[in-house]
């Protein structure tokens, strides 16, 4: 399967937005804007952590903004890059 995603275009940065569902480039578009991302160009972005100043990625792994390394804490995973919170599930045990 082949899905369309944003890269930031920022030097060294590892940073892609993929979204869950693939429904079409401006579908992804006010996705990608809703999570940080900015449009330089009509093909050059900016992931929210090269935008904020907190970037490049240079790891990746599960962000849902930008795809970058998180870590654990108690009200959810924390992207090392970005900052972005993704509150645990409810069911979570830990």
């Amino acid at each position: 399967m082949i899905r369309t995603v944003v890269t930031c275009d920022r030097d060294a940065c590892q940073a892609i937005y993929l979204p869950t569902a693939d429904a079409g480039a401006e579908a992804l578009e006010q996705a990608a804007r809703v999570v940080g991302w900015r449009r330089q160009t009509t093909h050059s972005h900016t992931c929210p952590a090269c935008t904020t100043g907190t970037g490049p990625v240079l790891e990746r792994g599960e962000c849902p903004a930008c795809s970058g390394r998180t870590y654990d804490r108690a009200d959810g995973m924390v992207c090392q890059y970005c900052q972005t919170l993704t509150p645990h599930p409810a069911d979570d045990w830990s």
